[in-house]
């Protein structure tokens, strides 16, 4: 069964492009959370990939990330810091933790 997730995709008036992502992402669904990416990435425009939506991500997603790090910004809560941060992704790309809107 596959995981449900939303992807879409917003230009900014800047040109820079925000990949929005909402729900959990896992190797069910991984696939097409890639292809984004990647398609967001081969649009040669600035790229966010928007997880502050997302409640879950496994070593899958972390790869499709990885393997863009140097083409991409990545926005998160707060949920996803410490393994965004554990796993090095900060060390190779800008991550911006944006407060979540909970209580």
């Amino acid at each position: 069964m596959t995981t449900a997730l939303d992807i879409t995709t917003a230009a900014l008036p800047d040109g820079t492009r925000v990949l929005k992502v909402v729900g959990e992402i896992d190797m069910s669904n991984n696939d097409v959370f890639a292809a984004a990416v990647a398609e967001g990435v081969a649009a040669g425009a600035p790229l966010v990939v928007d997880l502050t939506a997302v409640g879950y991500l496994d070593s899958s997603a972390l790869h499709s990330l990885f393997a863009h790090a140097d083409d991409i910004r990545v926005r998160t809560g707060p949920l996803l810091r410490p393994v965004l941060t554990v796993s090095g992704l900060t060390e190779l790309t800008t991550v911006e933790v944006v407060p979540s809107d909970g209580p």
